[in-house]
């Protein structure tokens, strides 16, 4: 039943028609399965050390009953699977972050480096309560964002096409030192438009952060330049959820979430 619900997309009418039960007591029996599983914390707790300590962290919205919900995710880069999430009513916030931490903290994870794709709101906590431990800016969000600018919601044309390419140029460059000066170079032409200028600010305002990998005092670590890792688990989360079906209450929405996190497979990134 676990495996229809979860893997198939299967609704709780077409499980009660499969059993010969009504939906209503498909939607109790499919509960009481979920909830007899183990949670994701729990699983951590066991294979903590599996860990390493770098911890990508993300958020994604969701509308359960015309109520905004925010869940917030962890993922290991040594375990290369979720460790741990919460589900909470309301935009996402700095609080839950911190509350998602202090969970982990209570089953001694530590945590020696953070990726996240740079909302603000985070960047603000981590640099407050772990100022000694780096903070990894994915650097494809932050080409995403510039490129939005270059040409937002339309195919980039000529010009547009070769201005991201030089940006991706300074990106993408092996040091720090090196997208700087490329950064430098294009700033000044005097021929740019007022949107390539607004989008040079946007890199220039978070190169630091997307070359914190490349500091010294970091190397040892081999950090991730992206969060596309949490990316891919944030999508699994997504599709399963735009297939669902049935009675949308929180517990049951938690219950799937914690199911569709036990499943996710594990990645392998550099380490």
């Amino acid at each position: 039943m676990v495996e229809a619900y979860v893997g198939d997309g299967t609704t709780y009418a077409r499980l009660g028609r499969r059993w010969d039960i009504h939906r209503s007591t498909a939607y109790r029996r499919l509960m009481k399965a979920l909830g007899d599983r183990c949670t994701l914390l729990s699983r951590t707790r066991r294979r903590l050390s599996k860990c390493d300590g770098v911890c990508f962290l993300d958020a994604k919205h969701l509308r359960l009953k015309g109520t905004t919900f925010t869940i917030y995710v962890a993922w290991d880069r040594g375990f290369g699977r979720p460790v741990h999430f919460l589900l909470k009513e309301g935009g996402e916030t700095d609080l839950w972050y911190w509350r998602l931490l202090v969970d982990l903290k209570h089953l001694e994870y530590v945590p020696k480096a953070f990726v996240s794709d740079g909302y603000p709101a985070l960047r603000a906590f981590i640099s407050d309560a772990y100022p000694d431990l780096p903070h990894q800016r994915c650097i494809v969000h932050v080409f995403m964002w510039m490129r939005s600018v270059i040409a937002p919601g339309k195919r980039a044309g000529v010009r547009e096409q070769l201005f991201v390419g030089l940006a991706r140029d300074i990106l993408w460059s092996r040091s720090l030192a090196m997208a700087k000066r490329r950064l430098e170079k294009l700033e000044a032409l005097e021929s740019l438009l007022p949107k390539e200028r607004k989008a040079l600010s946007i890199m220039e305002n978070a190169l630091e952060q997307a070359f914190t990998y490349a500091g010294p005092r970091w190397k040892h670590l081999h950090l991730p330049r992206s969060s596309n890792a949490i990316e891919n688990v944030m999508g699994q989360i997504e599709a399963r959820l735009k297939t669902r079906r049935g009675a949308k209450s929180f517990a049951a929405t938690k219950a799937l979430l914690n199911e569709v996190l036990l499943r996710v497979k594990r990645q392998i990134i550099n380490q």
